[in-house]
């Protein structure tokens, strides 16, 4: 059984970099340890109750957060006892986009259903897990008592039935709640593949059996759990795998039928990740508007396309950035390209009044070519919480 105690061993092994610098543990604190003594002395005198949490409404919707460090850390190692406890982990993404590629190139007769969880967090019941982990008996009663006091807080304070936005719990709960309809969907007899990543679910069926699946999951969703399907027309597909067209995490995907050979799947970054990708390119000339800062508008753009480092290991440091985060693209990030024209648009756009100097310095970057390369860039913690500022809650 997991040690499931609020204390100093536990809390450092839950604490990660970006909480380091998140909190400002290294200049308000001697070190890292300091602060987690701070924080146990502090959870033992105030008895680990929470603070009440604050809220910000972000694309209309509700985001709830911990006002100070301490509650943040307490909701995280809640989070960290309930995952590790109920074995709680989020789909691979890269396996799901690897698989319905294949899925896809086989010219088999299939059909595909490409749906979304409407409003999912907000649909799912707290109340229901908070109940289920009082009937497992596996959850300590410190932990209860931290998921009640949420609970209350939201319900009373905020008119919150379901699942908080912001709240480092909520993704695990979410999994937790949403395993059985994972193992119903796999389990029906006309569906041949499924996958669920967050709200984002894709089927595969046998030719002509898309309706009753569609209908038994609606019915299943509907009656034993609270959830409806989103209608909107860019969150759901259904069609012939062999002329399948919809988007799915991130990526745009299209199928084109080929006589006697495997199906051509072509894969783009989708577009909606594109216009955020040029509204991320906006804030930062914005950002520079107000802070005359050249060289943090440079980095900011180059952060947005270059590769970097966010775990290191003995087997080499794990990347993000575009180039891996969508790297089964067939185009070889061709879609890239508008977005260059876009970012030296914005160069001359007269309300931003970057003189001749400023334009060459900032046209020495290229998204297109940055990605398309997989050029790493080397940015400190610090420097990454400096240049994400100007994107927090876009």
């Amino acid at each position: 059984m997991l040690k499931q105690v609020f204390d100093r061993e536990q809390l450092s092994k839950a604490l990660t970099s970006s909480d380091v610098w998140q909190w400002n543990l290294l200049s308000d604190y001697d070190d890292v340890e300091d602060a987690v003594e701070h924080t146990v002395r502090y959870w033992k005198t105030h008895k680990l109750t929470l603070s009440s949490l604050e809220t910000k409404t972000i694309k209309s919707k509700s985001v709830l957060f911990p006002l100070i460090m301490e509650d943040a850390f307490a909701i995280k190692l809640l989070d960290r006892f309930i995952r590790r406890i109920y074995k709680v982990r989020q789909s691979d993404r890269n396996r799901i986009v690897r698989q319905i590629i294949t899925l896809l190139e086989d010219t088999g007769s299939y059909h595909v259903l490409r749906l979304d969880i409407k409003n999912c967090y907000e649909s799912i019941p707290f109340e229901f897990l908070i109940n289920k982990f009082k009937d497992d008996s596996i959850l300590a009663p410190v932990c209860i008592n931290l998921l009640d006091e949420i609970h209350t807080e939201l319900y009373l304070e905020h008119g919150i039935e379901g699942l908080p936005r912001g709240l480092s719990i909520s993704p695990t709960l979410a999994e937790l709640y949403l395993e059985r309809l994972d193992q119903k969907i796999a389990a029906h007899p006309n569906v041949i593949y499924s996958a669920r990543y967050v709200d984002d679910i894709i089927v595969f069926t046998s030719a002509g059996k898309e309706s009753v699946v569609q209908t038994d999951i609606e019915d299943y969703m509907n009656k034993e759990m609270g959830l409806t399907l989103n209608d909107h027309t860019n969150k759901y597909f259904s069609g012939p795998s062999s002329s399948a067209n919809f988007d799915y995490l991130g990526y745009e995907i299209k199928v084109e039928e080929k006589n006697k050979k495997p199906n051509q799947v072509n894969v783009k970054i989708s577009r909606s990740k594109l216009n955020k990708l040029k509204r991320r390119i906006m804030l930062c000339f914005l950002g520079n508007k107000k802070q005359n800062n050249i060289p943090l508008l440079k980095r900011r753009l180059e952060y947005l396309c270059m590769l970097k480092s966010v775990r290191k290991s003995k087997n080499g440091d794990l990347l993000a950035g575009l180039s891996h985060n969508y790297q089964y693209v067939t185009d070889d990030f061709e879609c890239l390209k508008p977005i260059d024209g876009f970012l030296c648009q914005q160069l001359v756009n007269p309300r931003f009044a970057l003189n001749l100097q400023e334009q060459d310095k900032i046209k020495k970057v290229s998204i297109y070519g940055n990605v398309k390369k997989g050029n790493v860039g080397k940015f400190s913690k610090k420097q990454t919480v400096k240049i994400m500022r100007v994107w927090q809650n876009a």
